[in-house]
């Protein structure tokens, strides 16, 4: 998208306090993102208008998808404001879905800001991107000189990446206790499902309902399906990101820096495995599934994610129990310390 004029429109009322507007202006450089000489976010547009996958969204979720993929955008820059990323090959996917809600808003309400009220861009509570949090994880992670896939790190309380840093003590959770309501906004998700979302012309819907009362009535039909986990399983999740706003994101006192990604999967593994040699190990790279348009019809739940939460770049290990179990309690382990393979990174939240 033209990150100048298709951000935010009116910057006397950008949403968001501290944005960095110097850097959304130079996204677009000296003038628009093109494809050869037609300006990138109106070949965004037409294609959207080809395909509207969201038109079956009311306006309340299609605001939710907007809020999520502006919270995949968001970064904190080097002087502590709140910025976005520029288009580039990680972030273009996230900018081309930006327009398309962008377009499929005004197609419905009209010229842009029309049906963008305040309980759209307001409704969730940002952390504080300019704290002294922030400050302290800009300075402190951009001196380590990581670049991303680099290391794997693990963000929380002080009194617990001391323990993981010392002595490899972790605690792995079941996929059930991330739904806990007193997390965080960063953490708090459902592990154990996946919803996609579709609009399909009536033929097509009969073609995978053989029955439906509804079926007989407007020419399209929405469909919404979910997917579940057959068990409850465990889940240790790091991050591949050096984003400083991760710090903030998760209220990290401290973070653990693995340097080491192959001795630390091997010393995980084999304590796992002496805990309960039963258990089946899976691990990677988060697969973070869009409901609109997946990439495949059959996601396998421990390693997908909803992709509202893209910016945490998670590695995941999971292990699946051999009989399915409705609820899992945690396994604390102590795999031996990590001082020679990572690093301390100790942060003063005040």
């Amino acid at each position: 998208a033209d990150a100048r004029h298709d951000i935010f429109f009116n910057r006397s009322s950008a949403p968001w306090p501290y944005l960095d507007l110097e850097r959304v202006g130079r996204a677009g450089g000296s003038g628009e993102l093109m494809e050869g000489r037609t300006p990138l976010h109106v070949v965004y547009r037409e294609q959207y208008r080809g395909s509207r996958y969201a038109r079956h969204l009311s306006r309340d979720e299609l605001g939710t998808r907007f809020r999520d993929i502006m919270r995949n955008l968001l970064t904190v820059t080097p002087n502590t404001k709140i910025g976005v990323h520029l288009v580039d090959e990680q972030n273009g996917p996230v900018w081309e879905k930006f327009t398309h809600v962008a377009e499929e808003m005004q197609l419905r309400y009209g010229p842009w800001p029309a049906g963008m009220g305040r309980d759209i861009l307001q409704r969730d509570h940002l952390p504080n991107y300019a704290s002294n949090l922030a400050k302290q994880a800009v300075e402190r992670i951009s001196a380590l000189g990581l670049r991303r896939g680099d290391v794997f790190i693990k963000l929380g309380k002080r009194i617990h990446m001391e323990r993981l840093y010392l002595h490899g003590q972790l605690r792995i959770q079941p996929a059930s206790f991330f739904s806990e309501p007193n997390h965080n906004q960063a953490i708090r998700d459902d592990e154990l499902s996946l919803s996609f979302s579709f609009a399909m012309v009536r033929d097509d819907f009969g073609k995978l309902v053989r029955y439906s009362p509804q079926a007989d009535g407007a020419a399209e039909q929405r469909l919404d399906v979910r997917f579940d986990a057959q068990s409850d399983y465990y889940l240790y999740c790091l991050t591949s990101s050096v984003e400083p706003r991760l710090v903030v994101d998760f209220s990290a006192e401290a973070c653990v820096v693995i340097r080491d990604k192959g001795a630390f999967r091997d010393r995980l593994r084999r304590a796992v495995i002496a805990h309960d040699p039963e258990l089946e190990m899976h691990e990677g790279p988060a697969i973070y599934v869009d409901p609109l348009v997946p990439t495949s019809g059959r996601p396998f739940i421990p390693l997908s994610k909803y992709f509202g939460y893209a910016y945490q770049d998670e590695y995941r290990f999971c292990w699946l129990p051999r009989r399915p179990e409705e609820r899992l309690s945690h396994i604390d382990l102590e795999i031996g310390s990590l001082e020679d393979i990572a690093e301390l990174v100790l942060l003063d939240a005040d």
